[in-house]
């Protein structure tokens, strides 16, 4: 477990954790469709950190929907991405429900 004034909390996932991802916004959850699948870095109660391949339409600011693990999709945002090279990039995602 980490801790940072900047970050909160932050707890490792498990290994092999993944988080999906879809830039629609659905109120009808059934309606979430993945477009990507990301390793979980982290998570915190307020949101996680991924690992994914580089994606034209991930950007800072975005609305999104996300799944994590065996949880139902959530509306969140995406509120950093950080190129790691190799076509590889780590994103901080916060819930926003």
């Amino acid at each position: 477990m980490e801790y940072t004034d900047r970050q909160g909390i932050r707890f490792p996932a498990n290994n092999g954790a993944v988080a999906w991802l879809d830039p629609g916004v659905y109120e009808d959850k059934n309606q979430f469709t993945p477009a990507l699948s990301a390793l979980i870095v982290n998570e915190a109660l307020t949101g996680c950190g991924l690992i994914t391949h580089n994606q034209d339409w991930i950007k800072q600011g975005m609305i999104c929907m996300v799944r994590v693990d065996r949880l139902a999709p959530l509306q969140a945002e995406i509120r950093w991405v950080r190129d790691l090279g190799e076509g590889v990039s780590k994103i901080g995602v916060e819930y926003l429900e």
